[in-house]
């Protein structure tokens, strides 16, 4: 290219050979600076292959992670769906043990006080409660079933379903029981006054078919960010070493309390009664759990 543009080769005279070096030397600069870009291309295409087969290859990789996940997210929907299923199975037991069979217990009772007396006043009363405690238990069966709070918290303060829980078990079971209201009373959330009602209904309940309790106390004391329910008799206690404290209604209070961030404590010894404690935080109306 040098020899053509300075005129052919070979240069006839000193001033031709100077212009062949220089456009020699200017055609040089160029096929270098032309070569050297073309490496860089061919570099960067080869760059840009390797980038679209990396990322070929990172898709196949998030396909199947999607696959996976997918699998997963069924896995633990299916897991999900099952706890529910046994939690509902759990909270359904409860109720049954705190509701009807509760219900059905005092029912018999009354039935056979009325069938073993021979005053026809004191039988018909003992009727009347019978069909009072079928009614009630029937309600408070049907509020389980559809997850609702019992009828005692509908239009009541936990302390005025508690006092009256306590008066009415008193009545049935023919056992002295005191209830004591200690602190600065709140409104409570529906969940946390249902579970301490509840508990206290199961704890009532024992000592009725276990104890041969004379006496019960049952105190409520508001202590800050906590409210506690303690439920005492003087019954034949037990040993809890036995096993005994792992009985359905105590496994039941546990679990109860537990659902709330609570806990249930139980203290006895043989021939000292029985204390039953449970401890929930303090969640007032209208706010969650």
């Amino acid at each position: 290219m040098a020899g053509s543009q300075s005129g052919g080769l070979p240069p006839s005279s000193l001033t031709t050979w100077i212009g062949f070096g220089l456009l020699f030397a200017l055609n040089a600069a160029i096929g270098t600076v032309t070569l050297r870009i073309g490496e860089r291309d061919q570099a960067r295409t080869r760059e840009l292959i390797e980038a679209i087969t990396e990322l070929e290859r990172t898709n196949v990789r998030f396909e199947q992670a999607l696959s996976e996940n997918q699998a997963l997210h069924e896995q633990l929907l299916l897991q999900a769906r099952e706890a529910g299923i046994d939690d509902e199975r759990r909270r359904l037991a409860a109720e049954i043990h705190d509701t009807l069979a509760q219900g059905l217990t005092g029912i018999v009772t009354q039935l056979q006080a009325a069938q073993d007396t021979t005053d026809p006043a004191a039988a018909g009363r003992h009727v009347e409660r019978a069909a009072a405690l079928a009614r009630r238990s029937l309600g408070e069966a049907r509020r389980s079933v559809q997850n609702l709070a019992p009828q005692a918290l509908e239009h009541s303060t936990l302390e005025d379903a508690l006092s009256h829980t306590v008066r009415a078990w008193s009545a049935e079971s023919g056992i002295r029981a005191d209830f004591t209201v200690t602190g600065t009373t709140e409104p409570l959330h529906e969940d946390i006054g249902a579970t301490l009602l509840r508990i206290t209904q199961g704890a009532l309940a024992n000592v009725g078919k276990h104890a041969a309790a004379e006496r019960v106390g049952v105190t409520v004391s508001y202590m800050g960010d906590e409210v506690s329910v303690d439920v005492r008799d003087d019954g034949c206690g037990f040993d809890p070493a036995t096993g005994s404290v792992r009985g359905f209604g105590l496994r039941g209070m546990q679990s109860r309390a537990a659902r709330i961030a609570g806990t249930v404590n139980v203290e006895s010894e043989t021939g000292a009664g029985t204390a039953v404690s449970v401890r929930v935080p303090l969640v007032k109306a209208g706010t969650g759990p």
